[in-house]
């Protein structure tokens, strides 16, 4: 994972990897321009011509490890994909349509029985979209809001989910529920009765909705996994969301430090560039600091993420998450700082990014949230992270 103008930073990566890198970098700058962003964030943030485009070259089959019937050699493509997304601010759902909902459905261990369903999703026909968040409950995996109860010919849903990404896109809904013995997951399709979608844009342009369950019957087919399981599937959704928005969150970082260090050596104060200034030198310094910081966390996250139970892959996301969001936040928000009052404004890309990794960081749990999640997941399970070094 390099930066776009420094080959001397970043993975040392295979032959293999590296052409998959520089082919997606190419077909970002290439398709997806500032101004196509705001095009497709006008339009809903979707925009189906594209997405088969991606599937097409074989992008999200190459975020699928071999055993899931994808491309994946190691647990690096994805990350590499996921990074340029970043980087071209890129709203299309690969994390929340695509590869979140896929960890629960492989965590049940029926992989056969939703091998259709990842053949679909990795050549660009299908979308889920994985409901688990419920109003005024943050980052709680343990639904509430949302009860499921058994009929006579399979399960009736009530309650209500909040800010569903990639819910005004997708097929189907990945359902958490409460049921009497434990949490359960539910496949519902989207159209199915007495499902409402109230849509809307997240603050990156990513689309969203807030979903209202009354009397949703569904079959007895529907239950992912088994009553009681639901927390633990939705777990591996979490560990999968949060680990692979970190890619996005380095690309937007590296895209917002050029963005910034080509604005400081255009704008001028008392007759020179301000990037001549030593405050202003300093602050980029200390920006290109975190965003390598940054990209050698990613680095160990790529490493260790397919590796031990999900236990210690909670503590291991979380530990990890938590810094480079953070190393994020702090590179978006100076580079605002450094353009000024252009710096906000709609027109300027930086705002975006800002924006971009904003969305980021709460869509997935907060740096509180897994601070917290690593400390009491550290002590449960294996120290996965000290046993990579």
């Amino acid at each position: 994972m390099t930066t776009h103008d420094d080959e001397s930073t970043g993975l040392a990566l295979s032959s293999d990897e590296s052409q998959l890198q520089a082919s997606v970098e190419r077909f970002i700058a290439n398709e997806y321009t500032f101004d196509h962003y705001r095009a497709t964030v006008r339009e809903g943030g979707f925009n189906k011509a594209f997405w088969k485009q991606v599937a097409d070259l074989g992008l999200v089959a190459a975020c699928f490890p071999e055993d899931w019937e994808g491309y994946a050699q190691s647990g690096t493509e994805p990350f590499l994909v996921l990074e340029q997304f970043g980087y071209g601010l890129v709203v299309e759902p690969l994390v929340s349509g695509v590869l979140a909902p896929a960890a629960v459905l492989v965590a049940t261990g029926e992989r056969d029985r939703f091998a259709s369903v990842f053949n679909e999703m990795m050549t660009g026909e299908r979308l889920l979209a994985l409901a688990w968040a419920e109003p005024n409950r943050r980052f709680d995996l343990a639904p509430e809001a949302v009860k499921a109860s058994q009929t006579g010919g399979g399960w009736q849903l009530d309650g209500e989910k909040s800010t569903v990404l990639a819910a005004p896109h997708a097929d189907s809904l990945l359902v958490s529920a409460a049921t009497v013995d434990g949490p359960a997951m539910f496949l519902v399709p989207k159209d199915a009765d007495g499902v409402e979608l109230v849509t809307h844009r997240n603050i990156d342009g990513q689309g969203a909705a807030d979903i209202h369950f009354r009397q949703v019957a569904v079959g007895s087919d529907a239950l992912v996994g088994k009553p009681g399981e639901g927390e633990a599937l939705m777990r591996a959704g979490m560990n999968m969301g949060a680990a692979m928005t970190c890619a996005e969150a380095v690309g937007a970082m590296d895209a917002a430090l050029k963005l910034t260090v080509d604005y400081a050596q255009t704008r001028k104060q008392f007759g020179q560039a301000i990037a001549s200034f030593q405050a202003i030198q300093h602050r980029l310094a200390n920006m290109a600091i975190e965003l390598e910081y940054a990209r050698a966390m990613l680095q160990l996250l790529a490493t260790g993420l397919f590796r031990g139970s999900e236990s210690d892959r909670s503590a291991f996301v979380s530990g990890i998450r938590a810094k480079i969001m953070g190393c994020a936040r702090f590179v978006v928000s100076d580079a605002v700082q450094l353009h000024g009052g252009i710096g906000v404004t709609d027109e300027a890309a930086i705002s975006h990014y800002f924006r971009k990794v904003t969305a980021l960081d709460l869509a997935w749990g907060d740096s509180r949230y897994h601070l917290e999640r690593y400390r009491t997941e550290r002590k449960a399970g294996t120290d996965l992270m000290a046993s990579l070094y």
